[in-house]
């Protein structure tokens, strides 16, 4: 046999590169995949939520049931007009009221999927491996960020949109989209200002903490007791700004401001209530990256 010798000529590239993939999704997608496996915690934890929505949109739609059936009467003209006015009032206050109430039900929500987050990965060394591969630090914040985001917004943004939709399509001539067209984007512009807010601080939380058990007793802690601080405080002191010092106020006194609340418990500037949430959650947010970054250097 003759011995031969195969040349291997250089070749251009004619192919076309797949697009470089977000790092963040695997580790998104395994999140949510451990989250969601058990289904007696999602069905208790959302049950709250789920059913606000639905008696909300269903006493939406009563409303506007009654109103059709009531205009084929006497009532005309003005008197009509004024009527639907009052019943478009009546569920804007709906909403209004739907929105303070789904908050507490987030907050268990995203307590129990967020605040195991980044603790558990530390006490169980995941995180080196995580860092072992090719993923950075923004990509990990990010992937346990929208973890929490993900569960937030199936407890608040869900039971307010469901709610605005029965509104739209149930009232005469979709004149809930025309006339209260604010009061659909004020509800979603809440809902997200809320669960990021509240996702920031549930994760920031995490970082500092040892264990899961831990950190949802630190987030209960932070959100309840602020609470029972600011009205411990108006109490003694009179004075309703000392309401200020509760979180939950901030949230509420933004989410009147925004909805269109015509009346407020809250007396001041919702500017203020506005910076103290923005500053948590950059403060939030700080708190996880050096922490992350921390993590980083002992893998």
């Amino acid at each position: 046999m003759i011995p031969s010798t195969h040349e291997e000529l250089y070749r251009p590239f004619k192919g076309e590169l797949r697009p470089a993939r977000w790092r963040f999704l695997p580790l998104y997608r395994a999140q949510m995949a451990v989250a969601t496996k058990r289904k007696l915690p999602l069905l208790i934890l959302f049950f709250g939520p789920a059913m606000t929505g639905i008696i909300v949109s269903f006493m939406v739609y009563m409303r506007f049931s009654l109103e059709e059936t009531g205009a084929a009467g006497p009532i005309a003209g003005a008197g009509l007009a004024a009527q639907w006015a009052a019943q478009l009032l009546e569920v804007h206050n709906l909403i209004i009221y739907s929105m303070k109430v789904v908050r507490f039900f987030a907050l268990l929500a995203m307590a129990w999927y967020g605040a195991g987050l980044i603790c558990e990965d530390r006490r169980a060394g995941a995180h080196l491996l995580y860092f072992a591969r090719p993923i950075t630090r923004a990509d990990y914040l990010l992937a346990h960020f929208l973890t929490a985001f993900t569960f937030g917004c199936a407890a608040v943004l869900a039971p307010g949109l469901l709610i605005c939709l029965v509104a739209v399509f149930n009232s005469p001539g979709f004149i809930f989209l025309t006339e209260k067209w604010d009061v659909i984007v004020a509800t979603i512009g809440y809902s997200l200002l809320f669960v990021v807010v509240l996702s920031a601080l549930i994760l920031a939380v995490s970082a500092l903490s040892k264990r899961k058990s831990y950190a949802l007793a630190s987030v209960f802690a932070a959100f309840m007791g602020s609470i029972a601080l600011g009205g411990a405080l108006s109490a003694l002191m009179r004075k309703r700004d000392f309401w200020m010092v509760s979180l939950a106020s901030h949230f509420e006194r933004v989410a009147d401001w925004w909805l269109g609340a015509s009346r407020s418990m809250h007396r001041w500037d919702p500017w203020w209530s506005l910076g103290v949430l923005l500053g948590l959650t950059a403060l939030s947010l700080a708190v996880v990256a050096w922490r992350v970054r921390r993590m980083e250097v002992v893998a």
